[in-house]
C-alpha cells in the first residue's frame, strides 16, 4: 500500500493548472475498489454519514465524499489516472441530498460526456482506498485531497472544511 500511497502523494501534490490532467500513479487492482456505483441512481444521490473527520458527505451506499483543493470552482483537474483512484460521483438525473445538508448540489459536465457531482461548487470523488463504509483514508492525502463534510464551502480552506462541525 505504501508504493500507491507514494505515487498518489507524487502525482496529486502538485499546483496544476485549471485545464492540467492529474495522474495518480500506478494503477489500482480491481480488489481495492469500492463497491461504489459509476452513475448514482434512487432518490438521493447524496447522503451523509458520521466519520471520524466529522459529519461527511457519503454515497447512498455510505462511502465517504472527498473533494480536491485544485478543483476550487467546480474545475475538474482529476483525470485520467487520478481519476482512477479517485472516482467521480457522476448522476444520470437530478442531483438530491437529505434535508440535513445544508449546501447546495450542482454538476459539472466530465470530458467523456458525463455528469460529475458537486457540493457548494466542489466536484466530489471517491477514493479506491476506502474498502468499507465510512473509512477515510483519503483524508489529507498529499495536502490535497479532504472529505466532504456538510460544512464545505465554495471558499472553504482545507482545514476548515475538514473540522468537525
Amino acid at each position: 500500500m505504501l508504493p500507491l500511497a507514494v505515487g498518489v502523494l507524487a502525482a496529486c501534490g502538485g499546483s496544476p493548472s485549471p485545464t492540467a490532467t492529474i495522474s495518480a500513479g500506478p494503477t489500482p487492482t480491481a480488489t481495492a475498489s469500492p463497491p461504489v456505483p459509476a452513475v448514482a441512481s434512487g432518490p438521493l444521490t447524496v447522503s451523509t454519514r458520521s466519520t471520524a473527520a466529522g459529519e461527511a458527505l457519503s454515497t447512498v451506499s455510505g462511502f465517504t465524499l472527498y473533494y480536491f483543493t485544485h478543483e476550487k470552482g467546480g474545475v475538474v483537474a482529476c483525470t485520467g489516472g487520478c481519476a482512477t483512484t479517485w472516482p467521480p460521483l457522476r448522476v444520470a438525473g437530478p442531483e438530491t441530498k437529505p434535508g440535513n445538508v445544508p449546501g447546495t448540489l450542482g454538476t459539472v459536465a466530465l470530458a467523456d460526456g458525463s455528469t460529475e457531482v458537486t457540493y457548494n461548487g466542489w466536484p466530489l470523488h471517491t477514493y479506491d482506498q476506502d474498502t468499507s463504509q465510512g473509512m477515510v483514508k483519503g483524508q489529507g492525502v498529499a495536502g490535497a485531497w479532504f472529505v466532504a463534510t456538510i460544512g464545505l464551502t465554495a471558499d472553504s480552506t482545507p482545514a476548515a472544511a475538514s473540522a468537525t462541525p
